[in-house]
């Protein structure tokens, strides 16, 4: 793998355990490191990271909140 890859995965461990569940991503990124941000994309997807996913999580913790009371 292209040493430019290897630090972008340093930066969070979550990325190598990603890689290991996706072995896709570990054949795309040995062939083309320019895929690094298509990476960086499908994870924030599968692992709920992105904002509009926090926005989402915070609607719902405030419905089952208004549901409780």
């Amino acid at each position: 793998m292209h040493s430019s890859v290897i630090i972008e995965l340093d930066k969070d461990d979550d990325y190598y355990k990603f890689l290991r569940e996706k072995p896709y991503w570990h054949r795309q990124l040995s062939r083309h490191p320019e895929m690094i941000n298509d990476f960086k994309d499908d994870y924030k997807v599968v692992r709920r990271k992105r904002f509009v996913d926090k926005i989402e999580d915070i609607s719902m913790i405030m419905t089952l909140a208004r549901e409780l009371m």
